[in-house]
C-alpha cells in the first residue's frame, strides 16, 4: 500500500518546521490569513523555506486574498504551492500558473462531488470540516461516512480533527491520498508538539510500509 501524503499545517517557526521535516513529512503548511491564530508573515516563511529539505513541499494557505497579495507571497519561491480556503473561483486559483490545492469545507455529502467538479484543475482537493467563520485548524471531525459510494475523480486530502487516535480510521474510511493535520499535533495554536507528531507519523509508517 502506498504511504499516505502527510502535510503538517500551521507552522509558525523554524523549530517546528525542523521537527516536522526530521520526521520526513511530505509538506508543511503556512497560514497567510492574518485573522488566523496560526498566521505567519511572509518574511518569516521565506526564512523557513530556505532551511527546508529539497523534497519538502511548502504550501501557503490563503482565505479570499487579493491577487497581488498571493503573487507577492508566491514570489518568495517557485517551490511554493498555494492552498485556497475561501470562496475563490477556479479561475482565480489557477491564475497564478502553479499547481494549487483547494480546500472544500464539508457539511453534507454533496459537497464532496461538487468540490472536486468545481475545481477540476486543482492539484489536490482538501476536504475539511465546516465550522462557520473558521478556515482550517477547527479540531473538529466531519462525517467520513459521506465518502461511501462516492467516486471522486481527483486526488484529495482529508483534514479536520485528525490526531494519532483517529488518523488510520480517517484514511481507511475516506480512501484519501493523504492527510492534513494542524491542531492534532499542537500543544497550543501555532506551537507543535514533537511527541504528538512522532506518535501520529509512527502509526502511519507502521501501517503503510
Amino acid at each position: 500500500m502506498n504511504k499516505p501524503f502527510i502535510k503538517i499545517c500551521g507552522i509558525t517557526n523554524i523549530k517546528d518546521a525542523a521537527l516536522a521535516t526530521s520526521l520526513n513529512v511530505n509538506s508543511l503548511g503556512f497560514n497567510m490569513y492574518e485573522k488566523s491564530a496560526r498566521y505567519i508573515p511572509k518574511e518569516k516563511v521565506q526564512e523557513i523555506i530556505g532551511e527546508l529539505p529539497e523534497n519538502t513541499i511548502p504550501v501557503m494557505v490563503f482565505v479570499d486574498p487579493t491577487f497581488d497579495y498571493v503573487r507577492s507571497c508566491l514570489d518568495i519561491s517557485p517551490k511554493i504551492i498555494p492552498q485556497f480556503h475561501g470562496k475563490e473561483t477556479q479561475e482565480f486559483c489557477s491564475s497564478f500558473e502553479r499547481e494549487y490545492i483547494k480546500a472544500v469545507r464539508v457539511s453534507k455529502k454533496e459537497d464532496l462531488e461538487l468540490g472536486s467538479q468545481n475545481y477540476s484543475n486543482a492539484w489536490m482537493i482538501l476536504f475539511d470540516s465546516y465550522i462557520n467563520n473558521q478556515f482550517g485548524g477547527t479540531g473538529k471531525v466531519f462525517d467520513w461516512n459521506f465518502f461511501k459510494g462516492q467516486n471522486i475523480d481527483k486526488d484529495y486530502l482529508v483534514a479536520g480533527g485528525l490526531n494519532a487516535d483517529n488518523v488510520l480510521k480517517a484514511i481507511t474510511s475516506t480512501l484519501c491520498k493523504g492527510i492534513d493535520v494542524s491542531s492534532g499535533v499542537e500543544s497550543s495554536p501555532g506551537i507543535k508538539d514533537l511527541e504528538k507528531m512522532e506518535k501520529l507519523i509512527k502509526i502511519i509508517n507502521e501501517s503503510y510500509v
